[in-house]
């Protein structure tokens, strides 16, 4: 039976976080860890997937039993993971809009959630011996780093699918004759693409957004509906990267950057074309804020230190690393 210190079980995203929490875990313990994905990550394993879509989770769920391990991470929840014997071992980390039905969530001994606003409705599934807080979102220092010609771009940039609440922030800016350049699944399939067809791109590669940052003064972040409290990835990966921030303002933002001193903030889209005007009139000061967040976010919200925390007391070794989480 193979023998690791930790399990991730998790879809390869095309958001990268799992790609993300593996290559930390891998930092973390070298050689110690395997992923698991809950997704077919080849052409063979997707075709074997659209034969028999419960034979592959099936074999999936087998090889979690075939490992002996320390710890289980997994990234979100499926139902097949009901069959699963409730274990202290087994940690879970839910984002995107968590709504667990009554009880579901057995196998888990610890609960994370990346938006504290779903917490009241996991802790009530849960219980409160197994609710374990939020689990915010962060950055990869050697994947979220600035990049040669940073500080030479110009303009707003926009990395974001489509979301209806985005919408009204971009139309927002436009009639205020702003221009973002907007990077995601906008392009050639939404009308305001059609309308502003200089402004829109496709979606970019996760390991090129370094040098989509680097071509721009400064970074929008509109969060989609479903975001209530925190922030989301753009937020850690952008400070990484060291550009200068504009953030939709969600409530507990602060708890991970002071607005106005490491990241401006703006709270309707009327507000926002204000600000970004004033931090695109001003880029020593955008610059100043830009390296302060870039400085937090390395010593305190890495993935190292997100993993560090949700693993605590299941591995050794990872303590020095928790930092602030």
């Amino acid at each position: 039976m193979p023998r690791v210190q930790v399990l991730l079980i998790a879809k390869p995203w095309r958001g990268g976080l799992a790609h993300h929490v593996y290559r930390a875990l891998q930092d973390l313990l070298p050689g110690e860890v395997v992923w698991l994905p809950t997704y077919p990550p080849g052409a063979m394993e997707w075709l074997r997937y659209r034969v028999g879509r419960a034979g592959w989770r099936r074999a999936r769920m087998a090889e979690i039993g075939a490992f002996r391990y320390r710890a289980a991470l997994f990234l979100n929840h499926r139902p097949e993971f009901e069959e699963l014997p409730p274990d202290e071992r087994h940690v879970l980390w839910l984002t995107d809009a968590p709504r667990p039905a009554a009880g579901t969530l057995r196998a888990y001994g610890r609960v994370f959630v990346s938006d504290p606003g779903y917490g009241a409705a996991v802790r009530e599934v849960v219980g409160a011996g197994r609710y374990a807080g939020e689990l915010a979102f962060a950055m990869h220092p050697a994947l979220h780093h600035p990049v040669a010609g940073r500080g030479s771009g110009r303009g707003l940039c926009l990395v974001a699918n489509r979301d209806p609440k985005r919408d009204t922030h971009l139309r927002a800016l436009f009639a205020a004759g702003l221009r973002p350049r907007v990077y995601g699944n906008y392009f050639l399939r939404h009308p305001l693409a059609l309308r502003h067809p200089g402004c829109f791109r496709p979606r970019v590669a996760n390991e090129r957004l370094g040098d989509v940052y680097a071509r721009h003064a400064v970074s929008l972040n509109i969060h989609a509906r479903v975001v209530r409290e925190g922030t989301n990835m753009r937020s850690f990966e952008c400070a990484g990267c060291g550009i200068p921030q504009l953030v939709e303002y969600r409530p507990g933002l602060e708890r991970y950057f002071e607005p106005g001193v490491e990241l401006e903030v703006y709270r309707d889209p009327e507000e926002a074309a204000d600000r970004a005007r004033a931090l695109l009139a001003d880029p020593r000061r955008a610059g100043a804020m830009a390296a302060r967040a870039e400085r937090r976010a390395r010593a305190e919200h890495t993935y190292h230190h997100r993993l560090a925390h949700a693993l605590a007391g299941l591995v050794p070794g990872l303590e020095a690393h928790r930092g602030r989480c």
